[in-house]
Order: structure tokens, then sequence, then C-alpha cells
């Protein structure tokens, strides 16, 4: 792994509403920034939406000691007293996945859409994932209107890419160009399964 970046490690975390608490889920998260803000080990953190009911959380740690301060700050434990009332079968140990950062590209700017892309790799073909990944990097950094990118790990096959946009236009070009055609072209050769519907357009609802 070759990130060269100061954000080496990071959390995913995916949660869904309880019908009709969709709104209390979206305010808590709004909430959360201010709670984030005063984390100095956290480098960067994203509060997100992918459907109606679907949200997450996407951060990044320059060292461990961040990230665990975090897991035991408040934004951490204001999740964990809420979660029985607002969200379905919440898991800490499933639904909170610690990641390794391959690569990243950060120019933060005013990022209110992105996309979550989840990447199963095939058997014995985990490090040519991490390899194109590692590749997308520089075609990325071509990209004027992607504000950030980062290629992270999850799991040993499991990989995942979440980047952050300005506006529809930064999203589109995206989606069309040189990342993302690679990624169609060498999907069935490294990926499990791989589809359209991988690839998640999200709502940024706040970010640090």
């Amino acid at each position: 792994m070759e990130n060269d970046a100061k954000e080496k490690i990071g959390l995913l975390v995916t949660m869904k509403a309880k019908p009709g608490k969709e709104q209390a889920v979206r305010d808590f998260l709004l909430g959360g920034l201010s709670l984030v803000n005063q984390e100095p080990g956290t480098e960067s953190w994203y509060a997100f939406q992918i459907d109606e009911s679907t949200f997450g959380i996407f951060d990044t740690f320059s060292k461990e000691e961040g990230r665990k301060a975090h897991l035991s700050g408040e934004v951490a434990k204001a999740l964990l007293a809420n979660a029985d009332d607002l969200l379905v079968d919440f898991n800490v140990n499933t639904s909170i996945q610690p990641a390794d950062l391959i690569a990243t590209k950060l120019s933060k700017g005013k990022e209110h859409m992105g996309l979550l892309v989840i990447l199963t790799a095939k058997e014995g073909k985990a490090s040519d994932v991490e390899r194109f990944l590692l590749g997308g990097k520089a075609l990325v950094n071509d990209e004027p209107k992607t504000e950030s990118w980062y290629a992270i790990q999850l799991n040993s096959n499991t990989y995942a890419i979440f980047d952050t946009f300005a506006e529809d236009e930064g999203r589109d070009a995206h989606l069309n160009g040189k990342v993302a055609a690679a990624l169609v072209e060498n999907a069935s050769v490294i990926l499990e399964g791989f589809n359209a519907e991988a690839i998640q357009m999200i709502d940024i609802l706040a970010s640090k």
C-alpha cells in the first residue's frame, strides 16, 4: 500500500432509518458536524444520504489514536444512544467498518454530492484491485471538478471508492471519465458480481 497522504485510515458507517425516522436521522447527522469539529484527530468527516432511508458516515484519520478517540467520542456516543430508536438493525460490529486508505485526492471545496462504490475482488485478484485503485489516483488528479477521492480497503477482498463533487457537472464528468471507463473495462476480470448498481449516488449532508 503506497498512500503518501496524511490520512491513512478511516471508518465507513452505514445505517438505515426506521420508517418515519428519516428526518430525525438526517437531523442527527447534521448535528454531528459541530461535535466532530471539536475532534482534532478526525481529519475529514462526511455525513451522507444514499436513498430516502439509507445514510452513512465516512471519516478519516492520520493515526489510530485519532480513530479510537472518535469511536469513543461524542458523535459515536450519541449514535449508539439513539440507534434503537432511529435505526433498523444497527450493529456496531458490522455497521461500523474500519478502512485503510489506499490512495486519496484531497482538494476540499463545496461538496454537495458524491459517489460510493463497493468493490469485491475475485478470488486471487485482491492485489489487482489494489493496483487498479492506486493507478486511479493519477487519472482522478486530472479531474478538476472531483473535489475529493478516496480509494479504501475494508477487508481482505472488499474495497470502495468514495468521492465528492460540488455539482452534477463534476459528478457526470467523473462518471464519463477515465477512472470509470477503466473500472468498467477491468470489472469482469478482477471484480466479483460488479454491476451498475454498485455505483451509488449520494448527497453530502455535512462535511469537515
